[in-house]
């Protein structure tokens, strides 16, 4: 089902616009001196490599590579985080804007 929901259109979308406001290069600095990085704001803290040694790097990537305009490595990234238990619910951005919300005015007028 996690799967299926990150395959939504309308789920990446609200996700992107809450977390960065589609800022591809957004970081934001914790007081911990972690980093949250990219258009969906990924946690240095456990999923990619920053210069604080002996972090998991669950998407096996340096935080730098999720502030690149592709959004290749970044997407591939957070599936793996919407497949955890957590599952979207690991974005605060998520739970408090977009998760039980009518989301269908964020793609109205695409062609997907």
């Amino acid at each position: 089902m996690v799967s299926a929901l990150w395959g939504a259109p309308l789920i990446r979308v609200c996700l992107a616009y809450f977390a960065s406001g589609f800022n591809t290069a957004a970081v934001d600095h914790e007081a911990d001196g972690s980093t949250n990085n990219g258009i969906f704001q990924i946690s240095s803290r456990r999923w990619c490599r920053n210069l604080t040694p002996n972090v998991p790097n669950m998407c096996r990537l340096y935080c730098s590579d999720l502030l690149n305009p592709n959004l290749k490595d970044t997407v591939i990234c957070a599936m793996k985080i919407a497949q955890e238990p957590q599952g979207l619910g690991y974005w605060e951005a998520w739970r408090h804007h977009c998760q039980g919300k009518d989301l269908t005015d964020w793609v109205d007028g695409c062609d997907f």
